[in-house]
């Protein structure tokens, strides 16, 4: 009779594991739980790359916009606009 691999034996053991850990009603509504958290997930990355997607777009439209905007220049002849300090108050000590 042949002796059994480590790899074998090591095999067997994971499967018998594997086959009591799926029959425990507590493992199996962890597994559950994770599954469904797994699947928010992915929705929520799906949501984030169609808003990265869509933001590009707007982003692309933004600067064809803005290249075709005339700069701004000043005006010849105008002063350039001036700030006026505030008066100090007069102050009502007795």
């Amino acid at each position: 009779m042949p002796k059994k691999s480590v790899i074998s034996q090591l095999q067997t053991a994971g499967e018998s594991a594997l086959g009591k850990v799926a029959q425990n009603s507590t493992t199996r509504s962890a597994l559950r739980g994770a599954m469904q958290l797994k699947d928010r997930g992915e929705r929520i990355v799906h949501g984030l790359e169609s808003i990265d997607t869509r933001l590009e777009a707007i982003e692309k439209r933004l600067a064809a916009l803005e290249a075709k905007a005339p700069k701004s220049r000043p005006r010849s002849g105008s002063k350039p606009p001036t700030t006026r300090a505030a008066k100090p108050r007069a102050s009502t000590k007795a």
